[in-house]
């Protein structure tokens, strides 16, 4: 009885081991270029990124976030200044993710996924709950500290407002500009670090279509729905249409 206890254990372990290495293999670099109080950056993050990563999927993503954007970095004696497309609340909701991103976990992959599970809904939560006022604008860091399990979202403020940040701004800044070709828009997401205007345009409305175009091999069932809704949504913009021109 025993041996067949450890024998059905180590079993369970392998299978689970196998479907790990497999999610290893089949993952898609995705990296989000966006801004902290962009509009279009936060009905992205908010409406596809964020939902898609709330199931299996989540499985099938490495994911790198730059909150950078259009912005621009001016470097004096090791003193950086930014200048944001939607002003000095933007830039500061810009340092807090990228404070974030390093601080929280030590800047680690949550353990069996290609990204930080607490990092993201924080930031996705920052993206949600923040009213924009101008210069006043202040994001809601301790509601969503409280609500995603950040442990110190002190820390994480203190560095938003300490050069940390600013050089950590700085990095994420230059991975941007190192894009090719150069960013014109934000969002933009880069699948397997090669831009392709069509897959950007389709992630912005349907991520999880885009996303499983990159996934090689049996697929998720989220890939199903999403071609299934895609193709109702087809059809009835089809009959729409030719109920329209019947009418007409």
């Amino acid at each position: 009885m025993i041996r067949q206890v450890v024998v059905t254990a180590v079993f369970l372990f392998f299978n689970v081991y196998a479907q790990h290495d497999d999610h290893e293999h089949h993952r898609v670099t995705v990296t989000v270029y966006y801004e902290s109080l962009c509009p279009d950056s936060i009905k992205f993050f908010t409406k596809q990124l964020y939902p898609s990563l709330q199931g299996n999927l989540s499985n099938y993503v490495n994911l790198t976030l730059l909150p950078y954007g259009k912005s621009k970095t001016t470097n004096d004696l090791n003193q950086y200044e930014f200048q944001c497309h939607h002003g000095p609340a933007e830039c500061n909701g810009n340092r807090l993710q990228a404070c974030a991103i390093r601080i929280i976990d030590g800047g680690k992959k949550t353990e069996g996924l290609g990204y930080n599970k607490i990092t993201t809904g924080f930031i996705n939560c920052l993206m949600d709950k923040v009213k924009p006022d101008g210069n006043n604008t202040v994001f809601p860091t301790q509601e969503c500290a409280t609500i995603n399990h950040v442990p110190d979202y002190k820390g994480i403020e203190n560095c938003a407002n300490h050069p940390d940040g600013s050089r950590y701004l700085n990095d994420v800044g230059v991975l941007t500009a190192a894009l090719n070709p150069p960013l014109t828009g934000v969002p933009t997401i880069v699948f397997n670090k090669q831009f392709k205007q069509d897959d950007n345009e389709l992630a912005q409305t349907n991520f999880v279509q885009a996303l499983c175009k990159y996934i090689h091999g049996e697929k998720p069932a989220e890939c199903s729905r999403s071609s299934a809704h895609s193709a109702v949504s087809f059809n009835f913009a089809l009959l729409a249409l030719v109920g329209a021109v019947l009418f007409y």
